[in-house]
């Protein structure tokens, strides 16, 4: 077999490889945790659930960089993290949220009926379908 391309070379690809591998083992474990709150009756769907992520090292400096992205990542409605001071002190909480229901993104956000026009959307969904859209970065 003869080979008449190759892809073209990423500077950074390395390291941007590490640091996906390091997120989707993260995901992994997030979605144990997902699946058990899920299983005990506690949320139905991830949507309905907002994580804490204590995390130390690289695994914080990872997570930290996606921002608020960090919530599309693990499709839950909020997503936070936290930096502890070793890998002894991680750990990642998930609750239910008290948050009220999107009508369009099914996301539960503490901001849902901010606008009177628009009751059952929530501030990302009347930016999106009348303002100027979210600007999101990586997820």
């Amino acid at each position: 077999t003869q080979t008449l391309w190759s892809f073209p070379e990423l500077p950074g690809a390395e390291a941007l490889l590490a640091k996906y591998a390091l997120l989707r083992a993260v995901r992994t474990d997030v979605t144990k945790q997902l699946e058990e709150v899920r299983a005990s009756g506690a949320i139905g769907s991830s949507l309905q659930a907002e994580l804490a992520i204590k995390a130390a090292g690289d695994k914080y400096g990872v997570l930290a960089s996606l921002d608020d992205d960090l919530k599309f990542v693990f499709i839950t409605s909020q997503a936070s993290v936290e930096q502890v001071p070793d890998a002894a002190d991680e750990a990642v909480t998930v609750t239910p949220s008290e948050a009220e229901k999107c009508e369009r993104c099914w996301h539960y956000r503490r901001d849902v009926g901010h606008d009177p026009a628009h009751a059952g959307l929530c501030g990302r969904c009347t930016t999106n379908l009348f303002g100027s859209g979210e600007a999101r970065r990586y997820a």
